[in-house]
Parts: structure tokens; sequence; C-alpha cells
């Protein structure tokens, strides 16, 4: 178990070392720096108390990060060097204080004896640029109203950045190996400043917030608890799950050691024991792909009906040259009004598309993401069954020996004894985490089909219910079009009587 324990230590500081702070959060204030634990982070059950994550767990999280990283460039090296920095000023003292005042904290964000869960709304509002043309970012203000008593006040309004959502990814899902945690939207490089796609990022960050103070295993994590509320964030998020001692190349090392261990080990290679996730790892393979395919086809839809919404206002731009040579006045006015029309008829389609993208381009997408967190906590269970596997391995080879010895060397049978009954409690301990992820794993599952069900089922009334009023609003605008020609057409016969009757007497 101390070798297990060691290897996921070291990942988590590998995790935290590949992110950066938040160099526009609040000025650091005298509220106490948590520190959690693995084994207080579940506040409702004692499954996640046992279970541990090994190297390949960490693998997709820390991918994000280093996507992030090309991205970012130089302000990403200076943020790395500066968690490094942080790290290495850190004493075990302040560390082992922090552990202390964690234990206290946990414990208040455990469910109350009463059995009712506190109440969470968090809203993401008022997303704003800053920063110089090289660093460049949106940052958002969270609003959290939660009626818990481990938070300081009811109401809770922190600045965030987009990275400091994937901090919170990152520690969620290394903290609680075997929960499927919502996923953050992926990062992009192009177009981030764009007010649709900074409209639609904030969408879909103040949705993952929600599902995650929604999760009954995430809600009380102490992690979650610094992301919303905490005043120094950016020193407080250095600070977690971290080893003083240790700098940015002593994790490298460890996390290269346990990869290439894990790469070495004769369980490596896993097979599926349990026919149920065999069948539910192909389900989720499926319906990737179809989700893959229903995204492509609604991004096409959104396309078309953008560039169809430029093409109607070309053709209302075409009207007015033609208006204004036009000799008849009420022909030139038709033409004007048709032209106007087509040009607020752009505004319509692009209102529209934004709104396929609201309604059913992110929830796609979103699924899409979460089928890669519920590979990672299948990664977690693979990994716990590898451990006990070799837990197992060893046991059986000191059973042999055991056997050799009590005919050869008796008097070292109540060592051997001794350390034989250590390595049986371990293979029954490893046994039990590993079917306790197990467990875990399909009740997520079962979660995730049901918020499947919801959540499709909400997109498509809403993609429909906007699809109404948006050709609602497409028939008021050609109603005005009769409502402002109105007339026209008896003026036009009146004018000709006119012209007619002054031909006549000239």
């Amino acid at each position: 178990m101390d070798t297990f324990n060691s290897q996921h230590s070291s990942l988590l500081n590998y995790s935290q070392d590949s992110l950066e702070s938040n160099p526009f959060a609040d000025a650091p204030s005298q509220s106490h720096i948590i520190e959690s634990s693995l084994l207080s982070q579940s506040p409702v059950t004692t499954e996640e108390a046992t279970l541990h994550v090994n190297s390949s767990d960490i693998q997709e999280p820390v991918n994000v990060d280093s996507k992030q990283e090309e991205e970012e460039g130089e302000e990403e090296l200076n943020a790395t060097s500066s968690i490094n920095n942080n790290l290495e000023e850190l004493s075990l003292n302040s560390q082992q204080d922090v552990n202390n005042e964690d234990d206290t904290q946990s414990a208040s964000l455990q469910v109350p004896k009463s059995g009712s869960r506190p109440y969470f709304k968090v809203t993401i509002e008022d997303p704003q640029k800053v920063g110089d043309a090289i660093n460049a970012h949106i940052i958002y203000k969270v609003r959290t109203k939660t009626n818990s008593p481990a938070f300081r006040s009811s109401e809770v309004v922190v600045a965030r950045r987009y990275r400091d959502f994937l901090w919170l990814y990152n520690q969620l899902t290394l903290g609680n190996p075997g929960v499927i945690v919502p996923p953050v939207p992926e990062k992009h490089a192009l177009g981030r400043f764009q007010d649709d796609f900074v409209e639609s990022r904030r969408v879909a960050l103040e949705r993952c917030l929600q599902k995650i103070v929604a999760h009954p295993m995430l809600y009380g994590d102490p992690d979650l608890k610094v992301f919303l509320e905490s005043e120094s964030f950016n020193v407080e998020k250095r600070q977690r799950r971290a080893e003083p001692e240790n700098s940015k190349m002593s994790l490298m090392r460890s996390f290269g050691e346990t990869i290439s261990n894990a790469a070495t080990s004769p369980f490596s290679k896993f097979v599926e024991v349990d026919e149920w996730f065999e069948s539910k790892k192909n389900q989720l393979d499926a319906l990737e792909v179809q989700l893959k395919g229903l995204l492509k086809s609604v991004e096409g839809v959104i396309k078309q009906r953008r560039e169809l919404g430029t093409a109607t206002s070309d053709f209302g731009e075409s009207m007015f040259p033609l208006a204004s040579a036009e000799l008849n006045r009420n022909l030139s006015v038709h033409l004007m009004v048709l032209g106007e029309i087509q040009k607020k008829m752009k505004d319509l389609h692009e209102q529209q598309a934004q709104y396929d993208i609201i309604t059913l381009e992110n929830t796609i997408d979103e699924y899409i993401r979460i089928i890669g967190s519920i590979r990672i906590a299948f990664n977690a269970r693979i990994k716990a069954y590898q451990t006990y596997q070799q837990a197992d391995s060893e046991y059986q080879k000191k059973s042999s020996l055991f056997e050799k010895l009590k005919h050869q060397k008796p008097d070292k049978l109540a060592n051997m004894q001794q350390e034989l009954n250590g390595a049986k409690s371990r293979v029954e301990e490893l046994k039990e985490e590993f079917d306790d992820i197990s467990k875990l794993i399909k009740n997520e599952l079962d979660r995730f089909d049901k918020e499947k069900v919801e959540d499709f089922r909400d997109g498509v009334e809403q993609f429909l219910k906007s699809m109404i009023e948006h050709q609602k609003q497409i028939i008021a605008l050609w109603e005005t079009y009769f409502e402002q020609t109105e007339g026209l057409s008896d003026n036009d016969e009146e004018e000709e009587e006119e012209e007619e009757a002054t031909l006549t007497m000239a």
C-alpha cells in the first residue's frame, strides 16, 4: 500500500506543478488555507475513502494541461516557474498545519446528520477580457449562493479564469477515483474572444459547476470550496496536495518512474473480468461515435444558417441601388422595404444559430467530454485491479516460501508468518478497494444514464421552442412588409389616372 500511495502522491504533485496560478485573483487575505486529504473527500459514502488512483489515472487530465501549455506559450512557462518557486519555499511545518486545519474543515463539508444536503446555486456572470495583447484572457465572476455552514457567507462572488476551472477538474478527478467528474469545455486558441464563443463557454462552464455542486460525492470536496470562495485562490491552489521539498525535476522524475513501472509491470495489460463493464465500454464507444456524427451534423446546420443570414443580407443590400434608380416612386418604396426586411432577417438567422449552439451543440459536446471522464474513472478501476493482482502475486510467492521454510528453517517461521499475514491483509484490503470502486462506477453510470435522458430531452425541447419563436418572428417581419406597402397600389392607380387626364387635356 505504501508503494501505491507513493505513486499517487507523485502524480498529484506533477498535475499541480503543470497548472498555473491566476494573477488576477484577489490579493491574499487572512483566510485560512485548507489542505485536503484523499481520505476525507467523500461527503456521502465511505467507499471513496478506500480508493486510490494509480499512474494512468492522471494521464487524461494532464494531457489537457499539456495542450493548454503549448497554446499559452511564455505565459505558461512563467507561471509554472512561479509555482515551482512557491513549492520550494513551503516548509514541512506549514504543510502539517494545513493538514490539521483540513481535518476540521472536512467534517463541516459532510452531509448534515439530518440527511439534507446543502443548497447550492452557482452562476457565472460578466465575462471580461483582461491582460495585454500577448497574455489576454477572459475572467468570469463566479457567484455562489448556499446555506452550507462550511462557507464563510451565504453568497460569495469570486473572479476565475479558464485554467482555474481546469485546475478544479483535475483536482476533483485525482481526489475522487471512480467518480465521473463533469468536464470543463475544451481549450480553443482561435476565436476565443469573440462574443458568441465567450457566451457559449460561459454557459458551458456554468453548467459544469452546477453539475458538480449537484453531485452527491463532489459538492463537499474541499477543493471545490476553495475554488468557489477563496479570496487568495492564487496562493491556495499552489499549496494544495504539494510536497514542499520536491522540485520540478523531482516531480517529473517521479512521474516518469511511475509510468515506467506501470509499463513494465506484468499486470500492465488489463483483461476485463466483468462482462457488465465490457458491455458498458462497448456501449460508450458506440455512443461516442454517434454523438460525434450528430455534432458534425448540427455544426453543419449552424454553418448553413449563418450563411443563409449573410446571403439574405446581401440580397437586401442589392435592393437599395435598384430602388434608388427606379423612377416609379411606389415601386422604389417596395424595393426599399424589401431590402430592409432582408437585412433584419440576417439578425434572426444569427440568433437562431446561437440558440442552436446553446440548446443542442453544447449538450452534445458536453456528453462527448463526459465519456472521456468515464474513461478516466475506468482507468482508476483498472489500476486498482492491477495493484490488487500484483499484491496477490506477492502473497502467493511468500506463501510458497513459507511452505518451504516449514521443513528447512523452522526458526524463521515466526517472522515469515508475520510477513505472510501482512501480505494477506494487504491483498484483502486491495480486493475490497477494487470491489468498492467497481460498485461506485456502476452507480455513477446509472446516474449518467438518467442525466443523459433528462439533458437531451430538455435540449431538444428548448431547441424546438427556439425554432418556433424564430419562425414567429420571421412571419411577423414579413407582415410588416404588407403593413408598410399597404395603399401603395391604390396610389399607383390614382397617379396613372392623373397622368392620363393630363395627357388628354394637353
